[in-house]
């Protein structure tokens, strides 16, 4: 008799069990790889988007924002009357501001691209933790007393 009041008609075929569990455990990482493949083939396709409108929008602002700034200090010294040091100054904390902004946009979506991760890993957790399951229950299963 086993541990929970039943008659064993047969030994456990702990051979045909492990194959089993291999057969599964071999599945679960074939699916686990493809599973992966697609996030990060998603994930490369926003961090793609994102790298290029960054790279465009650095290279605009390169191009135009010195002109800018420097007729914005020029704006201050005329028509507010301040000195040219002063003036220069406000428009470069202007600048920086604007620039802070643009890297905290292209910042917000290359972390939401690569969220997309974030399934894989979900789904890698309950596989290791089912494999973890099912080898405590064959580990119970074959330490029952033979009859």
């Amino acid at each position: 008799m086993n541990g929970n009041g039943r008659h064993r008609t047969q030994m456990p075929d702990v051979a045909g069990s492990v194959s089993g569990l291999t057969h599964d455990v071999i599945e679960l990482a074939e699916l686990q790889t493809q599973l992966l493949a697609l996030d990060l083939k998603k994930s490369t396709q926003k961090t793609r988007t994102c790298l290029i409108l960054a790279v465009v929008a650095a290279c605009l602002l390169l191009a135009s924002l010195p002109v800018a700034l420097l007729a914005l200090a020029e704006v201050f010294v005329e028509q507010l009357e301040w000195s040219r040091a002063a003036a220069l100054g406000v428009a470069t904390l202007v600048g920086l501001v604007l620039a802070g902004i643009f890297a905290g946009a292209a910042y917000g979506i290359m972390r939401s691209g690569l969220v997309s991760i974030q399934r894989s890993r979900d789904e890698f957790n309950r596989n290791i933790a089912w494999i973890k399951s099912t080898l405590k229950d064959q580990g119970r299963y074959s330490a029952f007393p033979k009859s």
